[in-house]
């Protein structure tokens, strides 16, 4: 199975936080995202990794170096994820696994994408309901419903941010992608190749990773809710990862200004 990262993004939500870096050289539990990531998915046997990069490109070469291969998406600032991956559409064959690269995961996160016999599946979480970022309606286990404004009522889950195509379902995804460029689709998620399908009646599949902890760094609330649980997982002797006051100052303290940036 290949892998995806999609590192691009400039992530302006948490820009202070990150101290104008890209989100996935963040360091959690003593190595950047990045990094961490490579590492679990080589654990898995996961070698043949490209990285997708945008914003500040040459500080993710760096530290990815000879482990993945990189492909550039020089318009990031104007262009969403699906344009990256369409830098890197020649890499679109056999099994693959996508990922957003500022994710935090256990290991075990991985197991139902390398192992589930779906052409078309993709990670939720039923537990992450009332704060749930992006939105999934399930019908059982298949995905009906997905954005940003479903209502509360109608939520069943929290897209964890990663997913797998299958070999047999590579050919229509790589299609399908460069129909949707080509239609002046730049601004849309890459996900949204496979939610096109789902009105024409091919089905995409859901895996619950309840149990299991993630976290993917959008705001200042998930940066910290992922370093208490690494410093209560951290071994004996290694030094606590620091909380976003102690990186910005007591001006982001609650009841301070906001500090995301639009």
């Amino acid at each position: 199975m290949k892998a995806f990262i999609m590192a691009a993004g400039a992530g302006t939500r948490l820009i202070r936080v990150s101290q104008n870096q890209p989100k996935c050289l963040l360091n959690m539990g003593g190595r950047p995202l990045v990094t961490r990531m490579l590492d679990l998915l080589e654990a898995r046997g996961i070698t043949d990794v490209t990285v997708i990069t945008g914003f500040q490109a040459d500080l993710v070469r760096k530290e990815v170096g000879a482990r993945a291969r990189l492909v550039h998406n020089p318009f990031y600032h104007v262009t969403n994820s699906i344009a990256s991956l369409w830098f890197a559409r020649d890499r679109l064959e056999g099994d693959a696994l996508f990922a957003n690269a500022d994710l935090f995961f256990e290991p075990a996160l991985l197991d139902p994408l390398l192992h589930s016999p779906r052409e078309r599946l993709m990670l939720c979480d039923t537990t992450r309901i009332a704060d749930a970022d992006y939105r999934f309606t399930l019908l059982g286990d298949r995905l009906v419903g997905y954005g940003k404004d479903i209502p509360i009522e109608q939520t069943s889950a929290e897209y964890v941010g990663m997913a797998k195509v299958a070999a047999a379902f590579m050919p229509a995804f790589r299609q399908r992608l460069e129909a949707m460029i080509d239609a002046q689709q730049a601004g849309c998620w890459w996900e949204d190749v496979l939610y096109s399908f789902i009105p024409e009646g091919r089905h995409v599949w859901t895996h619950d990773v309840k149990g299991t902890f993630w976290g993917e760094v959008d705001y200042v609330e998930d940066y910290d809710r992922i370093v208490a649980w690494v410093n209560a997982h951290r071994k004996a002797g290694e030094p606590p990862c620091p909380r976003a006051v102690e990186l910005l100052g007591p001006d982001s303290a609650p009841g301070a200004a906001p500090l995301a940036v639009s």
